[in-house]
Parts: C-alpha cells; sequence; structure tokens
C-alpha cells in the first residue's frame, strides 16, 4: 500500500481558552499604538493622552467624540428658532382667551348679566405684552373652568420652563416650597455668592445654610462646587435668552417676572440672578440657534437639557488628560448622547494604563509612569518589524551562511536530521526520541543512522558598535529626529535576538556630547543650543570601545556639518557657523585617533548640502569607512541593513 493510501490520522490536543493570550495581544497592540510617541519622547503620561485623543484601531478617541458632540449641538442649532417662542405662547395665551370670552358671551346672552359684560370688556383691554398679560390674568376671574385650567397648566409650564434652573431647582428641594420661604432661601444663597465673589471665605456659613435649607446641596459638597453647578444652570439660561433678538428677549425677561409667586420671589430671583452674573465663570455666550423650526414650549426644557449635558460632557471630556480621568464620565449620558459605540469606547480607552501596566510594560514611581526594561525591547521589536515587515525578512540576513562542526562556533538552537559528512554534534534527546518513537520502548535502546538529529551552529564574530545620534536642534527641524531614535530601537532589538554577543551603545550629541543607556534613549530630546559637536560624539565612542574586543565601529547619523569643539585649554564649548577651520581639523583629528585604534566609522548622512559633504569625504579619506546618503523616512531600513550585510561579510572572511 502507498504511502498515499494509507488512512492519515490526525490528533488534536484541546485546552481550555486561556484569557491571558486576548490580554496580551491587547497590551500589545496599545503598545504599538504608542510606539512613534514613546520613541519620540518617552513620556508615557504624555503618550497616552495623545492616543486617548486619536483612539485605538477602531476605537474612536476622544478627538473624533468631541466632534460628535460639536455635530448633536449643530443639528439642534440648526433645526429651532427661540425667537418664536413668544409667537407660540401668545398663540396658546389667545387661545385661553378666546375659550373665556365665548364663555362669557354665552353667559351674557343667556342671563343678561352686567358682569359677565364687564369680564368680556376687561378681556379685551387686555395690554399687547405677554409678561403683562400673564400678570392681568393671574388676578381675573374665570368663568370657563376648562379655560381657568389651560391657563394654570400654561403658567406651570412657564415656571417648570424658564424658571426651573433659578427656582425650581433649588425649592424642589425644600420640605416647605412656598413663595416666602423660597425667596427667604434665594436671598440667603446670593449673600454668599456675593460674599464667595468678593473672596471671602463661606465655607462654614454654607454648612449652616445646607442646614437651614436641607437638600440643597450634598452633605459632601463644598460651596465651590455648589456654586460651579448653579452657576452652569444659570448660564444656560441666559445663553437662550442672549441667543433671541432683543424685543423677543425683553417679552420673555417681563414673563419670567411675571410668573414669580409673589413680588419678594421676583425680587429674589432678580438678586440670585445678578450675584451668579457676577461669577467669574459665568459665560453666558448665545447658543446661536439657526434653524426655522420655533422653539417652543413643550421642545424648550428637552432641548435646554440636551444642550446642558453636552456642554457638560463636552468639558468632561476635555478635562480627560489620562485613562484615569475617564472613570469620572457619566456612562448612562454618555451612551444617550453618543451611542452604545461611544459608551464602548470609553470603556476600553479607561484601560489603557492598566492593561499596559498588567502586561508589565510600565511602572508607577510615584505619580509618574515609567517604561520597563521588557517595554522598551518590545518598542524596539516594534520598530524592526515595521522597517521589514514579514515578508522582507530576507532583508535582514535570514540568508546568513551557517557552517557546522567548525571551532569557535555558537550553537543556533536549530537541529537537524543527519546527513552523511555532517559534523558529529550530536543532539542527545531528539536521537534519543527518534529510537524509542521507532523502537517502541524497551532496553537496550538500539541507534541506527536515520535516529541521529544534530545541532546546527553559526559562525560568530563579536562585534562592538557605538551609535552616535545628533541631537542638535535642526533634527526636528528636518524632521529627521523620530527616525533617528527609532533606528537604535530597532537596531538594539537586532543584536538582542539575532547577535547576542555583539554589544551597542549609543552617544547623543549637540553641543557637547553624551552616553545614554536604552533605558533613558525614549526620553531623551533634542537640545535647544546652537552646535554639531562631532568631535566629542567620536571621542566618547572610542573611549568606550576600546577595550571592547572584536571589531569596531561608529555608527554617526547626522544631519550637519561639525560646528562646535571643546577647547582644550578652557574647556568650554566653541560654536561657530558656518564651521571654522579649528573645529574642522579637531574633528579629523578625532577621525584619525579612531582609525589608528581599528575603529571603523560609517556615516548614516541626513539631506546632506554641499558643505556636509565635503566633510564627509574627508572622513571616508582617512578612516575608509562608508557613507550612506538617506532620507529621514529611509534612515531605519538603511542603517539596519548596512550592519546585517556588514556582519555578514565578516564572518564569511
Amino acid at each position: 500500500m502507498s504511502p498515499s493510501d494509507r488512512a492519515v490520522t490526525r490528533r488534536f490536543r484541546y485546552h481550555d481558552y486561556d484569557s491571558s493570550l486576548e490580554e496580551a495581544d491587547e497590551s500589545e497592540s496599545i503598545l504599538d499604538a504608542l510606539v512613534d510617541s514613546l520613541s519620540y519622547h518617552g513620556n508615557v503620561s504624555e503618550a497616552l493622552r495623545e492616543l486617548l485623543s486619536r483612539g485605538l484601531g477602531d476605537t474612536p478617541g476622544l478627538a473624533e467624540l468631541l466632534e460628535r458632540l460639536r455635530q448633536r449641538r449643530d443639528e439642534l442649532l440648526a433645526r429651532y428658532d427661540p425667537n418664536g417662542l413668544v409667537t407660540q405662547l401668545n398663540q396658546e395665551l389667545d387661545a385661553v382667551i378666546n375659550q373665556e370670552r365665548e364663555t362669557r358671551s354665552r353667559a351674557l346672552q343667556a342671563t343678561g348679566e352686567e358682569e359677565h359684560l364687564l369680564a368680556g370688556l376687561e378681556l379685551d383691554a387686555l395690554p399687547a405684552g405677554l409678561g403683562e398679560r400673564i400678570r392681568e390674568l393671574s388676578q381675573y376671574q374665570f368663568l370657563d373652568q376648562t379655560a381657568k385650567e389651560r391657563f394654570d397648566d400654561l403658567v406651570e409650564s412657564l415656571r417648570s420652563s424658564m424658571l426651573r434652573d433659578q427656582v425650581n431647582r433649588l425649592r424642589s428641594s425644600l420640605a416647605s416650597a412656598d413663595p416666602e420661604t423660597t425667596a427667604q432661601m434665594m436671598n440667603e444663597l446670593s449673600e454668599l455668592i456675593e460674599r464667595f465673589n468678593s473672596g471671602e471665605d463661606v465655607e462654614a456659613d454654607f454648612n449652616q445654610f445646607k442646614q437651614r435649607y436641607p437638600g440643597i446641596a450634598g452633605e459632601d459638597e463644598n460651596f465651590e462646587d455648589f456654586m460651579a453647578r448653579i452657576v452652569e444652570s444659570a448660564r444656560l439660561t441666559q445663553s437662550l435668552l442672549n441667543s433671541m433678538d432683543e424685543a423677543t428677549r425683553a417679552e420673555l425677561m417681563d414673563l419670567m417676572s411675571s410668573i414669580a409667586e409673589s413680588p419678594e420671589l421676583s425680587q429674589a430671583m432678580s438678586r440670585l440672578g445678578s450675584a451668579l452674573a457676577s461669577s467669574a465663570s459665568f459665560d453666558p455666550t448665545g447658543f446661536g440657534f439657526h434653524g426655522d423650526t420655533p422653539l417652543g414650549l413643550g421642545e424648550l426644557e428637552g432641548v435646554m437639557q440636551t444642550l446642558g449635558q453636552l456642554d457638560e460632557l463636552e468639558a468632561a471630556l476635555k478635562q480627560s488628560s489620562s485613562p484615569e480621568r475617564l472613570s469620572e464620565l457619566d456612562n448612562a449620558q454618555l451612551k444617550e448622547l453618543l451611542g452604545q459605540d461611544a459608551s464602548a469606547a470609553i470603556n476600553r480607552l479607561k484601560q489603557l494604563t492598566d492593561k499596559l501596566s498588567e502586561a508589565g510594560l510600565i511602572n508607577r514611581d510615584g505619580g509618574k509612569l515609567e517604561l520597563t526594561g521588557d517595554a522598551i525591547n518590545k518598542l524596539g521589536d516594534i520598530v524592526l518589524h515595521r522597517l521589514f515587515p514579514a515578508g522582507q525578512a530576507r532583508l535582514l540576513g535570514n540568508h546568513e551562511s551557517r557552517n557546522l562542526g567548525n571551532l569557535g562556533t555558537d550553537l543556533s538552537g536549530e537541529t537537524k536530521a543527519y546527513e552523511f559528512g555532517d559534523p558529529f554534534r550530536l543532539a542527545l534527546r531528539e536521537t534519543l526520541h527518534n529510537a524509542l518513537a521507532r523502537q517502541g520502548g524497551g532496553t537496550p535502546l538500539h541507534l541506527v543512522p536515520d535516529d541521529f538529529v544534530v545541532e546546527l551552529t553559526e559562525d560568530r564574530t563579536r562585534a562592538a558598535t557605538m551609535l552616535a545620534l545628533d541631537l542638535s536642534l535642526s533634527m526636528p527641524l528636518n524632521d529627521t529626529f523620530l527616525p533617528a531614535k527609532q533606528v537604535a530601537l530597532a537596531l538594539s532589538s537586532l543584536i538582542h535576538s539575532r547577535y547576542p554577543r555583539d554589544y551597542l551603545g549609543y552617544v547623543v550629541f549637540s553641543e557637547v556630547a553624551r552616553e545614554v543607556d536604552l533605558a533613558t534613549l525614549p526620553s531623551a530630546q533634542w537640545d535647544y543650543v546652537y552646535g554639531t559637536n562631532i568631535e566629542h560624539a567620536l571621542l566618547l565612542c572610542r573611549t568606550r570601545l576600546r577595550h571592547q574586543p572584536g571589531y569596531r565601529q561608529i555608527l554617526l547619523v547626522t544631519d550637519g556639518e561639525p560646528t562646535a569643539h571643546i577647547d582644550p585649554e578652557s574647556h568650554e564649548v566653541f560654536f561657530s557657523y558656518p564651521p571654522s577651520q579649528e573645529t574642522i581639523r579637531r574633528t579629523l583629528a578625532e577621525v584619525m585617533r579612531c582609525t589608528q585604534e581599528k575603529i571603523t566609522i560609517n556615516l548614516f548622512v541626513l539631506n546632506p548640502d554641499s558643505g556636509l559633504r565635503g566633510f564627509v569625504n574627508e572622513v571616508l579619506a582617512i578612516n575608509h569607512g562608508e557613507a550612506f546618503y538617506s532620507s529621514g523616512s529611509a534612515l531605519g531600513s538603511t542603517l539596519v541593513q548596512e550592519y546585517v550585510h556588514d556582519r555578514i561579510n565578516r564572518t564569511r572572511r
């Protein structure tokens, strides 16, 4: 029977679902989204703020949610015209008056009594203004009880809608809601606000106020928070009025006064409004209604409430500077205003910090978030994989020559079936496994050549590299700062994974040079000073490489010729642009010292001008390294490929 005729039995092994795999994917997705920000400035909190703004994958960020809020507000403002409110109220009041007039007319015809004639004349003599008509009708003795109920309902609706923020919200918390008590409470509150606005500490008096009027404020609510809440309510009312034309606004102001239940309450309302308007946070900018649908009394309260909620949510989103602050949002309100997907987005975004922390990628040092070593290594992996996706992995040297059995080689960690001619570096565990599988157990165990598995090895020549990065001010101005830092992370990842015996160090330079380690590299920033001190950078690199065995090289990344050196006598930085001959001479002297110590200098030159090209040619003439002219976007792939190719070539020698 041929192998193709045999039944193939496949064995599957099942495991319980492991949620940690999904958690790992989520944390790595977050880190991948943060990689550019973290590479640029290394500030975890700032990077998270930026991620909150732009969102994560298909999860919208705060910028999109804020835009949705603005669109929702614009839809309301584009639909309604608040100037139609007075017209609608007058129409409703006219219907009440006409109903009462008809009832009086019928009663006059039926009875002939003079009072019905006088009542009709009183209705005919009502003033034109809406507020004045309501004042007069409040004293009028209705004959038609249905008309009376319609009038009372209209006034109550007006009180509920127009005075909701200044009176009803406060009064509803009082055990006794009569006008006299309400006016007294509002006057006392106005006095507290006036004193607070003048700079007095009113907290103790506010606590006594809360005891006299329980329910007005929360037990633990301080005066400043309470003040902010009622100022916002007053702002909404005034913003509505400011959205109207002058005549409509005057009519409604008079109306609000007319529906107060007593002159004392009207005066208290006026005083409270003035006190609130004097608050520093009171900004009653008009809403900007520009629709043509009259904003009727039935829609008024709902529209005002929605606009207030939109303003409140917008302020909360703008103040959400960290994932933790998102937990303070009202999730139900968010879902109502922006939908379920917005609520789900906030739920995901507010877990960003926790996900990174649980994955061991960030630590909290006091109030500061810091990257762990594992996170920095993963950043390098991400950058490297971006430079060389899976389809381009061959560019990283997958074709590196492998020679089995040579002295001085390293085990690769891979194995293969033994073939004639292979050095007999036996992989014992795999070999015994094959023999047991073939023999089926039992002792003694007999080995045959087909059981043999040997270990693969790779030729390795140790290399020591110093990466010197230009961090002068021209790098961010030329958009080469981020690529330069990311190439350092990518090179670290490459060496860590493929050439673990190699040494890699870092020097950054502007007017002076300094060594940095991998942990501090992400947070290294450009210097707000003039000067490109290549001499000092080469000196530090040469000093660090002096005692390193194997092949030694400096990879110098710069976008400018040397314009600074350290004066040997004063030890101060000398800067000159265009470069002085003394700076060029001292820099080339350091190139010569590197050459004498058999240190190769390879230059990666960004945005070169004629002066920089001339300097590069002088370096090559002395050191015999190589120069690569690259754009910022191609820097990473150029430098990493050159490192790998140079590594392979030295292995083959």
